[in-house]
């Protein structure tokens, strides 16, 4: 009997209001994946030019975007930044993220063979990481996620996540009660084992 074949590397990608599980959800699967596994935000270059802002005006002292309480106090300098990034070039973070991810390292220093991104906000990422990753050999995987009593934080995400519901069918889709954290990671387990990650 021949050995199974190999499932191929993989992105997965988590929506979800604020506060639903995303990054609970993302722990348990990179818990659980046998292969070299990584996390990789499309904020995660956002995140990295604000910080090379504050270095170039000597101000890296005074914190980093990605220390959570220096990125709640100055989440205003970080969303505008944002904003004019995708004024230029809608697509510029999904792009950054999709070329970016077959050559991420998981933390034993290997390439990662699941890549797995807890921010999904908008339809045009989902496009963007399937028109550049699926000719390489990637699978694309879509999860969404929800928690009774958690809302949408302002419009904006609100409307993106309408807006990407009605435009694309996820792969899997949870409902959870609230206070569950625990069974939200052992939902990413199992779904690192069922998704051969």
């Amino acid at each position: 009997m021949s050995d199974p074949i190999p499932a191929p590397p993989t992105l997965v990608l988590i929506a979800g209001f604020a506060r639903s599980g995303k990054d609970t959800l993302a722990s348990g699967i990179l818990e659980w994946s046998r292969r070299p596994a990584a996390k990789l935000n499309f904020a995660d270059a956002l995140k990295e030019g604000c910080d090379a802002f504050l270095e170039y005006l000597h101000l890296s002292e005074r914190g980093s975007f990605f220390n959570e309480h220096f990125k709640v106090e100055h989440r205003d300098f970080l969303v505008s930044a944002g904003r004019f990034a995708r004024s230029l070039h809608r697509d510029i973070f999904a792009e950054h993220l999709a070329n970016y991810a077959p050559c991420t390292e998981a933390p034993d220093g290997e390439t990662a063979q699941t890549v797995v991104c807890s921010d999904l906000r908008y339809s045009n990422e989902i496009e963007v990481c399937q028109e550049i990753l699926q000719p390489l050999g990637w699978r694309v995987r879509t999860v969404f996620i929800t928690t009774s009593g958690v809302y949408h934080a302002n419009d904006e995400e609100f409307y993106s996540v309408l807006e990407m519901k009605g435009a694309h069918r996820f792969d899997q889709e949870y409902i959870f009660r609230p206070d569950s954290r625990q069974d939200i990671i052992n939902e990413g387990r199992r779904l690192a084992l069922s998704w051969q990650l």
